[in-house]
Order: C-alpha cells, then structure tokens, then sequence
C-alpha cells in the first residue's frame, strides 16, 4: 500500500468526495458484504446466534456497521460456523479511494506549474498554510490591544478619568476591528494561502469541514492540498481580491486604502503586525480544497 493512501486530514469536504464517487462509481455502496463458513469436528450439539449493529456519527445515512455470526452443529457430524460481516467505508477512507482514483487515471497533478494547470484541474500541492493576511493582521491587532490592557500600569490618582476615556476609545476601536474581520468571514468561508516559490494558492475553504472548527491546527504546518482550480491569474497584473466575497468589495481601492492606513504607522509598526493585503498578485491561483492532510 501506499503511504499516501494512509492521510491524516485536518480538513475534508465529505460533500465533494461523495459526490465524486457517485460519478465515478455510477452511484456506489460505503458498505460491502464478506461471508464464510468454516467446518469443525465436534461432538457437542449447540446453535448459538448474535448480532451488534451500529451506525456511525460520520454520514450517518450511509454508513452502517451490522455483524452477525450463527454457530450450529449436529451430532458427531461436525459443526459449521457461518459469518457474515459488513466492511464500511469512513470518510477519510473514501478520500483516499478517491485520490487514488485520480492518482491511477492521471488525472491528478502534482504540484505548482502556472504555465500546464488549467481551469477545472484536479491539482495536489503542498506547502505551509497561513491565515489570509487581511484576517491575521486583524486578529493579532486585537490581540496587540488585549495584551497591552493585560500588562498597562494603574493610573495615578488624577488620572483615572483620562484612563477610563483611553480605554473606552481603545474597547470602540476593537469592536470595530472584529466587526471588519468578521465581514471577512461572514459568508462561512475563509481564505488561506499556500506559498510557493513559483507563485501562490489561495484556498477557499468552508469551516464547517475544518477539524474540529479549530483553524489553529493547520496555521503554520506543511500539509498537502487536495482541490480543483476555479481561478488562475498568470502573471503581476493580474489578482486575487480577498474582499471579493464581502460588501467591502464595492469600495474604491484609494478609500480601502485610506481605510487600513492606520495599520501601518510607525506605532503599529514596532509590534511586528503583517503587511496588510487585499489582493494576492499572480502568479497565483485559487483553489476549492476538498482535503487538507499530512
């Protein structure tokens, strides 16, 4: 077998996989039968019969697990023992059957090559994912403000007032910034990138699929990426909006522009805060992932 059959997903879109066997398969069964009989010499009359079934909490409508086994025996004759079992599939050995499929028909591309990958292509790439950066730079922005609050020093008597009116102004400028960053996210999806030194990959993922909707598990690791090409921007003059699935598409980019200004000044600057960026410029691509795994 092939270690790549064995994968570990952090993200897989149970959907998409399915559908795909439905396709390929021309509809298909998660659940198979196996039978056998063995016979014994035995000189005990007895007949026992047990069945177990279960059903899974993954695709619960498909999957099933139901074993049944019955013992018999006459006389001095011998005894024959007949199983039955159900073998399942679950989702991530489904994906595996999937990606093999893709892997057996050549239909699946490895790697990043602007110039071979065209619209509709099943491509696996790999690489270490980050947040989408407009996202990241908001998120350690409130950060930087809670830590700052955390370690601030009492004011002195006199100067609790101008405290108080700090903080209600820092509280507002927070409550603003998780609004932006929740517009971000509003449509249940969230972007990440993948760079690579011949360009960059800007996955457009569903956080209902993430494991355990814990986004922190796949920031920062090497993982391979499983997906379907839906937009390939090929050289600097083209680009990838990551305002594109927001209202704050509609703004002019002088007003974005003057809008995210105050994330770049010389204050800000010494907390290391990422640049801030609406657009990923080609070469680049954008891609649906069906699984993220190692």
């Amino acid at each position: 077998m092939d270690t790549n059959q064995l994968m570990i997903p952090v993200y897989i879109n149970e959907k998409i996989v399915l559908d795909m066997l439905a396709i390929i398969e021309d509809g298909f069964s998660t659940v198979s039968q196996v039978s056998y009989t063995e016979h014994k010499e035995n000189n005990n009359t007895q007949k026992l019969e047990a069945g177990a079934s279960t059903s899974a909490t993954i695709l619960s409508k498909l999957l099933k697990i139901d074993l049944k086994g019955e013992l018999s025996h006459s006389g001095n004759h011998g005894e024959n023992e007949n199983t039955t079992k159900e073998k399942v599939h679950t989702n991530v050995s489904l994906l595996s059957k999937f990606r093999t499929f893709l892997v057996d028909k050549r239909i699946l591309k490895s790697g990043f090559d602007i110039e071979s990958i065209k619209i509709g292509d099943f491509i696996e790439i790999e690489g270490e994912l980050q947040k989408n950066p407009l996202i990241d730079c908001m998120d350690i922005f409130v950060d930087v403000l809670r830590m700052a609050d955390i370690f601030a020093e009492k004011p002195q008597l006199g100067g609790k007032a101008q405290a108080r009116i700090q903080k209600q102004q820092e509280d507002e400028t927070v409550k603003k910034i998780k609004s932006f960053a929740n517009e971000l996210k509003h449509s249940g999806t969230i972007d990440f990138i993948l760079s690579d030194s011949a360009g960059t990959v800007v996955l457009s993922a569903q956080e209902q699929y993430l494991s355990n909707d814990n986004i922190s598990e796949i920031l920062g690791g090497h993982f391979k990426v499983l997906g379907k090409v839906i937009t390939i921007c090929k050289d600097k003059n083209e680009n990838i909006d990551l305002l594109r699935k927001t209202s704050l598409s509609i703004f002019p980019s002088e007003l974005l522009s003057e809008m995210l200004s105050g994330f770049q000044n010389d204050d800000i600057a010494q907390y290391n805060i990422p640049e801030v960026k609406t657009k990923i410029s080609g070469p680049a691509v954008m891609v649906i992932p069906i699984a993220i795994y190692v």
